[in-house]
């Protein structure tokens, strides 16, 4: 029965929440907790991180493959609000066509990358900009669903610098709590 009073919900103790005592080191780190912080007591593990993040820095840079963009990656901090343990969906926000799309599954099972109808639609793009597409998709019941046509856009993805890619989606007719998916095609030409 572990139960963490900062998240108010079971998994872990209080005392082994990392999402806890990384918001008070960055609290601390700002001078916000400097009344409650001894400065003579012996360095432990705030000084450690201290020491270690140039370190980090440095392989972070030197495993960046494009130059000055923007690694995207998942922190503790992006575990704010969710309550653990969870397997839910990775669900993002891109720039599409200049337009902020919301619900976006990010999907490294789909082999295409996948433009909604509903969204499309919203993306005012003429219809005629599509182009013709063949081969159909075979979902993950077996059923067979013929896309309406593929379409080139360009995304963004992440904060300055932005990471700007075009890809392929194919629009599909079907119902969808989501705008897009993102699939191993999109992830891999942003590098994910």
């Amino acid at each position: 029965e572990k139960y963490c009073r900062y998240h108010r919900d079971h998994g872990h103790d209080t005392e082994e929440c990392r999402q806890l005592k990384n918001q008070i080191e960055d609290l601390i780190r700002k001078g916000h907790l400097r009344k409650y912080v001894d400065r003579d007591a012996p360095q432990g593990r705030r000084e450690q991180r201290r020491e270690e993040a140039p370190r980090q820095t440095e392989e972070q840079q030197q495993q960046q493959p494009r130059g000055d963009e923007e690694v995207i990656t998942f922190s503790e901090a992006d575990y704010e609000g969710v309550r653990l343990p969870h397997d839910d969906p990775v669900v993002v926000t891109l720039l599409v066509e200049l337009f902020t799309m919301k619900r976006i599954l990010i999907d490294s099972g789909s082999s295409t990358d996948i433009l909604y109808k509903h969204a499309f639609d919203q993306l005012r793009i003429p219809a005629d900009q599509l182009k013709l597409v063949k081969t159909p998709l075979v979902g993950f019941t077996g059923e067979t669903i013929h896309p309406l046509g593929s379409i080139n856009l360009s995304v963004v993805a992440g904060t300055a610098p932005h990471q700007t890619v075009e890809m392929t989606f194919l629009v599909m007719d079907t119902p969808s709590p989501y705008n897009a998916i993102v699939g191993r095609p999109g992830l891999n030409l942003l590098e994910a």
